[in-house]
């Protein structure tokens, strides 16, 4: 049985703690945008026709190193689009923004970050060199042989430049092939798959239904353009354009 003045001491602390910012909030470990010093990371690609962004919020100083939930008077929005909480099995929380349109693809892109607190807002640009491009080899739904290689190519080509090559299956959620491979290679237009590259993951190999993806990525600081800048120097987005096609791998 609680005595009548530890309750009354309960009901004092109840009484300040509303007075206090982020006492309404069920997680004490949330974050609250108008911090000093925290770690922003946007992870945004596009396919030349919508967006996906997916931001992380760190402590720089939190040894755990997980992505944290913002507190309830915290929201961010990507180029006007409101981000949604994940919550994922880690334990970490990413904020995402699904669909939202391109309104230009390729060259120099830029992105819009917005961070509102209860007392505090602030906008934040990133700007890179993203260009478009179309895959002109494999054409989609080729049936190209495991025991040989094959070609994959793209245009325009960059100098003095990387892409990232991606090939990976499912069928009915089971791995036909083994291992996605990921290549990161010159971004000159055009490159080969090695015969013996990819690898069945089945007992008996068989056809897969396989996906190749072209990625260029370009990473850039996220600048201030309007209210108080607080988050860490080290705060950035990262921006890909790509284009995938599908096609059948035979044993």
């Amino acid at each position: 049985m609680v005595s009548r003045s530890r309750c009354a001491s309960c009901l004092l602390a109840l009484a300040a703690c509303a007075w206090l910012p982020g006492c309404d909030d069920a997680d004490a470990s949330c974050a609250a945008l108008a911090d000093e010093g925290l770690l922003v990371t946007a992870y945004i690609d596009h396919n030349g026709k919508q967006a996906r962004t997916e931001i992380e919020v760190r402590r720089v100083d939190d040894d755990a190193g997980l992505s944290l939930a913002l507190c309830k008077r915290s929201s961010l929005s990507v180029d006007g689009t409101a981000a949604t909480r994940v919550r994922r099995p880690s334990g970490s929380y990413v904020y995402k923004v699904d669909g939202f349109d391109m309104a230009k693809d390729g060259g120099t892109v830029t992105h819009e970050l917005r961070l509102v607190d209860d007392d505090y807002e602030a906008t934040y640009r990133v700007s890179v060199d993203a260009p478009a491009f179309e895959i002109t080899a494999p054409k989609a739904g080729a049936k190209l042989p495991r025991t040989q290689a094959f070609d994959v190519a793209w245009t325009p080509a960059r100098t003095d430049a990387t892409i990232l090559a991606r090939i990976d299956d499912a069928i009915d959620g089971i791995a036909c092939l083994a291992e996605p491979i990921v290549l990161e290679l010159p971004d000159e237009g055009a490159a080969q798959v090695a015969q013996g590259q990819l690898k069945t993951g089945l007992t008996r190999p068989e056809p897969c239904s396989a996906t190749l993806r072209l990625s260029r990525v370009a990473t850039g600081a996220l600048e201030p353009a309007s209210g108080a800048s607080r988050l860490h120097a080290d705060s950035r987005a990262s921006v890909a354009t790509w284009r995938e096609l599908k096609f059948t791998s035979d044993p």
